[in-house]
């Protein structure tokens, strides 16, 4: 079993986990090899009455939570509240999230320290800091969905997949088979292709190949479409294959899967922020174009990108690759398929991406056109030679030996790190018997101090040191859009190779190969959902 490391998320900032472990993150994880990987609570939404009921239902197996409390945020607990309201009514579904019981305050959450009374702000800071839990204290509730089915454990997976396996063999036709899973996911840095979603408590937890032999149990006449949005999840692209294994067969099983980043990157979506309408994340962005509504209620148009009147999940697949603003490198199984059959080289590459953009444009699906074209302009790109000019850009900006870790000149972090420093020691000196070690705000000699902090910042006294942390806010961000923009370039790069992959595919591949990769992509374009219909509204959930 891997190491499981697991990624403290940020408090109120997009990319939903740490400061410190993006930054850290970012040079270990972006090898050259990321682009040829081979082988709220919203009312319930009112469906279109000609989708509400189908012939056959839809089976839903949702999985949602952390391996503990510390790691299960609210914004998992957003998407699981979130795509369950998305399903038919007559959907068959489990939803196992966390330890299972919906009595338990298992659900994470934070304070906006921005949102604190100055002088607690002042004093947080100086205690803990920045990414301290005396900053952002945390706070644990109740899940906010209702009834829970199990805990998100193998025990509890194991046995759905029992009654799924044993109800759809007396099933006529098949019920086609959605399962979601949001949470965190590991890296296995010995096979980045089996990485693992991590269980509740972590004693056991799911790798790719333990996923496929789960799927492996139910008939083969069951569709099954797989969305996965923890880290590390574009390792769950080999579920097409026989074990879960790149080296293994094509399955023949319908299956298609969508996942958040690529094998060997975290992913955004973790935070213990509360405002969903600040949430940007892959399921913000693939279920709004797929079903017409965001998370908090507003409509959402322009995915239907063929204009035949309903939207395919290649089609929010593409939307989300567009217009998602954070760092994930969205991953679909037919990407997968193309890189096992087509394998490149460096040097092929290089050479692959001096094919002119109005080439691969003219190859590329509508919904492919729609992302290319408003890649281009978001990446400020134009001309034929702009796929090797994103490629070039990939290779300076994101290999392993030159990524930019997109921190600010250290500015604004010394100047807070100085200011904080001399606060300490005053704090010490007005208030000896304080240590400053005390991450909590209790004891009679911390609330005298927090009394007299309190006169003093409402005074403006400690304003330099809230500046700094404003200021240090401010580089944080530009360092995240840095990031975010990075992200775009890997996108528009791999969305370009998968275009040119399928034309090659198509010209010189095998028969069998190509008659695979067909029914591949009809799966993708498949409408797992069907759309909602509701007045646009705008919520934030509260804590």
């Amino acid at each position: 079993m891997p190491e499981t490391k697991h990624y403290r998320p940020a408090r109120s900032r997009r990319l939903g986990i740490a400061r410190a472990t993006w930054f850290a993150c970012c040079a270990l994880l972006l090898p050259l090899t990321t682009l040829a990987l081979s082988p709220h609570d919203i009312p319930r939404p009112v469906r279109q009455e000609t989708n509400e009921k189908s012939s056959v239902p839809l089976r839903v197996l949702i999985v949602g939570g952390g391996p503990n409390l510390e790691y299960n945020q609210v914004a998992i607990e957003s998407n699981v509240r979130y795509v369950s309201k998305l399903l038919p009514s007559d959907a068959i579904r489990t939803t196992l999230f966390a330890d299972g019981d919906a009595n338990h305050a298992t659900v994470l959450y934070d304070d906006d320290p921005h949102a604190m009374p100055a002088g607690e702000r002042v004093l947080r800071l100086l205690l803990g800091g920045r990414d301290s839990e005396s900053y952002s204290p945390a706070h644990y509730r109740k899940p906010n969905f209702g009834k829970l089915d199990g805990a998100a454990n193998r025990s509890e997976i194991d046995r759905t997949f029992n009654r799924i396996a044993g109800e759809e063999s007396a099933a006529a036709p098949p019920e086609p088979l959605l399962l979601y899973f949001t949470g965190h996911g590991s890296l296995d840095a010995a096979n980045p292709e089996n990485n693992q979603y991590d269980l509740w408590s972590s004693k056991q937890n799911l790798t790719v190949r333990d996923l496929a032999q789960q799927i492996a149990r139910l008939p083969e006449n069951v569709p099954v479409t797989v969305v996965m949005v923890q880290c590390f999840s574009g390792a769950f692209g080999n579920l097409i294959f026989e074990g879960g294994n790149p080296k293994g067969h094509s399955t023949d099983r319908d299956i298609a899967g969508f996942f958040a980043t690529v094998p060997d990157r975290v992913a955004a979506g973790c935070t213990s922020a509360v405002n969903e309408a600040e949430y940007h994340d892959f399921t913000s962005y693939f279920f709004a174009a797929l079903t017409g509504i965001d998370r908090v209620g507003r409509r959402i148009t322009g995915a239907d990108y063929n204009h035949d009147g309903r939207v395919g999940m290649n089609e929010a697949f593409c939307y989300s690759l567009l217009h998602d603003e954070s760092i994930d490198v969205p991953v679909c199984t037919s990407d997968v398929f193309l890189r096992r059959y087509l394998p490149m080289n460096q040097g092929q590459e290089a050479v692959l991406f001096k094919t002119p953009f109005k080439s691969i444009f003219a190859w590329a699906t509508p919904a492919q056109r729609a992302a290319l074209d408003g890649l281009s302009a978001r990446l400020h790109l134009a001309g034929d030679d702009r796929p090797d000019i994103a490629y070039q850009q990939f290779q300076g900006r994101m290999s392993a030996r030159s990524f930019t870790q997109h921190r600010s000149d250290g500015t604004a972090a010394r100047r807070y790190a100085s200011l904080r420093t001399e606060g300490r020691a005053l704090l010490k000196q007005r208030f000896p018997s304080v240590r400053l070690s005390d991450l909590e705000l209790t004891g009679a000699d911390v609330r005298t101090a927090l009394a007299e902090l309190t006169k003093q910042a409402d005074a403006g006294e400690w304003k330099e040191l809230l500046d700094a942390d404003d200021a240090l806010d401010k580089a944080d961000a530009e360092a995240e859009d840095g990031a975010i923009a990075d992200s775009r370039v890997l996108r528009f790069v791999r969305l370009c190779k998968s275009v040119m992959l399928a034309h090659r595919l198509g010209e010189s591949g095998e028969k069998a190969v190509q008659a695979r990769f067909t029914r591949l992509q009809e799966a993708e374009s498949r409408t797992v959902l069907p759309p909602v219909n509701r007045q646009a509204s705008s919520r934030s959930a509260s804590p």
